[in-house]
């Protein structure tokens, strides 16, 4: 009997699990989606790194930018906090690509992985 109920306990708190990873994630995307597209203007370069002071992982996401060759302008959020905001950024590290025309074609959020900069790479022109 205590056999069955520990396997149902494992049950329910794998499915538990498995749910709060779901909503979390669906929380975040929903997160993305409210904040719309990121004003832009007036900031050089196709590719745009928001990084903040102190952040292990944006120094991660310059390296592997660097390491790539790819060429990219930074906006530090300690340098201009209001500006950052204002443009709508939430987090850092935050790696965005426009077009010619300046539109957003993607971005990649937190760490920066060499798969996921060449399916954003492979949408510039």
């Amino acid at each position: 009997m205590s056999e069955s109920v520990a396997r149902i306990a494992l049950a329910a708190g794998a499915t538990a699990l498995a749910l709060g990873i779901a909503l979390q994630a669906r929380a975040a995307e929903r997160r993305r989606a409210a904040a719309g597209p990121l004003q832009l203007d007036g900031i050089a370069g196709r590719l745009v790194l928001f990084t903040a002071a102190g952040c292990r992982r944006c120094e991660q996401a310059r390296t592997t930018l660097t390491r790539a060759g790819v060429e990219f302008a930074e906006m530090a959020f300690d340098q201009d906090p209001d500006r950052v905001r204002s443009i709508g950024v939430a987090a850092v590290p935050l790696l965005v690509a426009r077009d010619a025309t300046g539109a957003e074609v993607g971005r990649i959020a937190g760490r920066i992985g060499r798969r996921a900069l060449a399916r954003l790479l492979s949408r510039l022109p």
